[in-house]
């Protein structure tokens, strides 16, 4: 998220083992996060809505837990190793700014997810998911050029979801959840107080709130072979509410009433998301799958921080776009149990950012992905897998202007390394 002036608000998850969550260039477009599945990374996610042979289902489309047999549990822990390299320039007032390029301002991380099903009867399924949906971290070198911009981005989301699956006919299966989601963000800036003879000070702006929101989903199944799923997570509304520290002399903070210590709340729209899956065994032992989606970024439209002590509000014009993510996939089962499986795929992931409105803080762009996995199932049920992709990403240009920052200009070469491994096992 984004912010303007000095202040600014924006927007892991606990699995098998602990997760943060990773940089915004980690991410899918924008600041969501696709990586809930080790199996799922191996076909850069997709025929996730339809094929409904993990527990990923849970996430990905509740529905497909009808086709999942016996109780049983799991998650995925996901190491993402993102770059994001600046080359540029600031300036305030005609006045070159002084610093460093900024180095690899997005860091790595670790995102989890974990599951559990019970089959309650032949048709009938419960399930609990545990997943970071959206997520950012970053941090630029005190120092760099474009430190009155932006410093520190983080925003972590943790998603708890209840579910149910039902089977209506042996064609179609219906599921849906319930959608309980924690998120807090944190921001901060350099402040440029080279005017009053004095260093750098720094703001960070914190904030908080819990929400709720539905899931549901549809699988229907053409033939044992072939089917097709649809899924829609709705949008969830936050109030984020917390404060505002600056971190300047306590005499000018005395003169300067807008570099006070104060409260603030912004609120903060996640986006909609609409996806559908398809899958189709080839033959036995390969199966072909793909899937597409939409999600609905045009409801962050702006970022207003309001104060509580009634000193003028901070906005900060969006204005991001729908976005689509397609990815095709396969998966060849090998041995002579066929419990050997190997997948790869593709997919192209849009970014919701028009140049136009582009900020240090999340500078995104269109990513293309490359993705292998494997997984290897034992005779008593336990399946291990193993995912990665590398996904490239188009170089952007940056020309961003704040009144306190001035303006910041350049381009951004990024791209970033995917590893996932994961467990199931039944009880």
């Amino acid at each position: 998220m984004k912010k303007v002036g000095y202040q600014g608000l924006g927007a892991g998850a606990l699995a098998i083992a602990v997760g943060l969550i990773p940089g915004g260039e980690a991410q899918a477009s924008g600041f969501q996060l696709r990586e809930q599945s080790a199996e799922g990374l191996g076909t850069a996610f997709a025929g996730s809505t339809a094929r409904a042979d993990t527990l990923s289902t849970i996430f990905y489309n509740p529905a497909g837990m009808t086709r999942l047999n016996g109780s049983q549990s799991g998650g995925s822990s996901t190491w993402i190793s993102p770059s994001a390299q600046f080359s540029g320039s600031a300036s305030r007032g005609g006045v070159a700014t002084t610093g460093v390029q900024g180095g690899d301002a997005i860091e790595d991380a670790m995102v989890g997810s974990a599951f559990l099903m019970w089959d309650a009867r032949p048709d009938l399924r419960f399930g609990l998911g545990l997943t970071a949906p959206f997520g950012l971290r970053s941090q630029y070198e005190k120092d760099w050029v474009g430190r009155y911009h932006a410093l520190e981005s983080s925003v972590t989301n943790l998603n708890l979801t209840p579910s149910i699956a039902y089977r209506v006919n042996d064609k179609l299966s219906v599921g849906g959840g319930v959608q309980v989601a924690y998120t807090e963000a944190t921001l901060s800036q350099a402040l440029n107080l080279s005017a009053l003879g004095m260093s750098d000070g720094r703001v960070t702006v914190k904030g908080h709130d819990v929400s709720a929101g539905v899931d549901l989903g549809l699988l229907y199944e053409f033939t044992p072979t072939t089917r097709a799923g649809l899924n829609w997570r709705s949008q969830m509304s936050y109030t984020l509410q917390g404060d505002a520290k600056y971190r300047v002399p306590a005499a000018v903070s005395a003169l300067v009433p807008t570099l006070r210590n104060g409260e603030v709340t912004a609120d903060l729209t996640t986006p909609d998301t609409v996806s559908l899956g398809l899958y189709h065994e080839i033959m036995p032992g390969w199966a072909v799958m793909s899937d597409i989606a939409w999600t609905n970024w045009s409801t962050f439209d702006e970022l207003r921080i309001k104060y509580e002590d009634g000193r003028d509000a901070s906005v900060t014009t969006e204005k991001w776009h729908d976005t689509w993510f397609f990815s095709l996939g396969t998966e060849v089962a090998l041995g002579e149990k066929k419990n050997h499986k190997v997948r790869f795929g593709a997919a192209y992931d849009q970014a919701p950012v028009y140049d136009k409105y582009r900020t240090a803080r999340i500078p995104d762009s269109d990513r293309y992905w490359v993705a292998l996995g494997y997984s290897y199932e034992t005779e008593g049920g336990i399946k291990v897998n193993a995912g990665y992709a590398h996904l490239f990403a188009d170089s952007v240009s940056i020309n961003e202007t704040t009144a306190a920052g001035g303006t910041l200009r350049g381009t951004y070469d990024s791209n970033v390394n995917i590893f996932s491994a994961g467990l199931s096992f039944p009880f």
